[in-house]
């Protein structure tokens, strides 16, 4: 080996350990902690990093951020509830036509029976006793209504029903005072009877009806059924027929 080729190799190796002897003078920066979060944002906590030659920076400190407020809503909307104004209670519907039949039907006044007997107050076992009524009428309602519909109920007596104390008897008509529409025959006196003496009544059947007249009206007739009416008890003593079969 030549005295050249040593020195060379004696000045690289010189080179080599000077390098190896000079500190490491940049620093790594180390990466921040991971983030978790969604309004968290990610910021470089530590000193800022010298730059080169003559230069040199410096990073702040910063935290979480607050979302902005959303555009257009004041601070306290949307926090607990907005009254509405739901107005007044709603109007009352319109009477119907059947709502001025049932008004109709309550506002009929019924005559009560006065009851007639021929003989009058006394009659006599197997004689034909005459049977009358005061008050088999036909009966109107004054017309009601209104907004297109106008009715009027009819009540039209069909019947009168006797309780003539020892039974029933059911006449067609008024009666009259000649017997011959309606009349009855007793069979028993009424010598056993309270104060000796039968106390009759007479029952008046009426059937209703109604009509309305006016554009609104439906429907426009109708059957209200049947009401009744009994008269004031009325005494009626029966007796039987004294025979003289003197010698």
């Amino acid at each position: 080996m030549s005295p050249h080729t040593t020195s060379r190799r004696a000045s690289s190796a010189a080179i080599t350990a000077a390098i190896l002897a000079v500190p490491l003078l940049t620093a790594v920066p180390a990466l921040a902690a991971p983030c978790k979060g969604l309004t968290c944002n990610w910021s470089d906590k530590g000193g800022g990093g010298s730059g080169g030659t003559g230069g040199g920076g410096s990073g702040g400190n910063s935290g979480p951020v607050e979302p902005p407020p959303p555009e257009g809503l004041t601070a306290n909307e949307a926090a607990g509830f907005v009254p509405v104004d739901g107005g007044g209670a709603p109007a009352a519907a319109a009477p119907t036509t059947l709502d001025w039949v049932a008004a109709a039907k309550s506002s009929a006044v019924l005559p009560m029976p006065v009851v007639h007997t021929a003989p009058d107050g006394k009659t006599y076992v197997q004689v034909r006793t005459s049977l009358w009524v005061e008050g088999f009428d036909v009966v109107q309602t004054r017309p009601i209504g209104g907004n297109g519909q106008l009715i009027q109920a009819t009540a039209r007596p069909e019947s009168v029903t006797w309780n003539m104390g020892e039974t029933q008897k059911v006449c067609d008509t008024a009666g009259s005072q000649d017997g011959k529409t309606c009349h009855y025959t007793y069979k028993r006196s009424s010598a056993g009877q309270p104060g000796g003496k039968y106390e009759i009544t007479a029952t008046i059947t009426w059937n209703l009806t109604w009509t309305c007249e006016g554009p609104a009206c439906n429907p426009q007739q109708g059957d209200l059924g049947t009401m009744t009416m009994t008269s004031q008890p009325a005494p009626l003593v029966v007796s039987e027929i004294q025979t003289n079969t003197g010698q």
